[in-house]
């Protein structure tokens, strides 16, 4: 998958750092295991979605999409879009799914 697939826990807690992440990012899945998402630092500004993650926890609804500058693993500004799914039925309570994808201008 080309997009960057995070799951989050009820505590915002990332549990699962896709490989689309990692070539989005350029921070591998140990590297952010078990981490607080909000508290990483990686070229995604995590304050700017910090709102469609908690609209979605509160309405457990999908949120988004928001399109936000982003400097990708290689440096170069790039237009992101990230949506938020709430995640249920996981066996350690509510959390969050996010979807991250460049934006390609033609």
């Amino acid at each position: 998958m080309a997009a960057g697939v995070v799951v989050l826990d009820a505590d915002l807690t990332v549990k699962s750092w896709n490989k689309g992440a990692e070539e989005l990012w350029g921070l591998r899945s140990g590297e952010v295991s078990n981490q607080p998402f909000f508290q990483l630092e990686f070229g995604l500004p995590v304050g700017e979605v910090r709102g469609i993650v908690n609209e979605c926890l509160a309405s457990n609804r999908r949120t988004g999409l928001v399109q936000v500058a982003a400097i990708n693993r290689i440096g170069r500004t790039i237009t992101c879009t990230v949506t938020c799914s709430p995640l249920k039925g996981n066996g350690d309570g509510e959390g969050a799914v996010l979807l991250m994808e460049e934006v390609y201008h033609d």
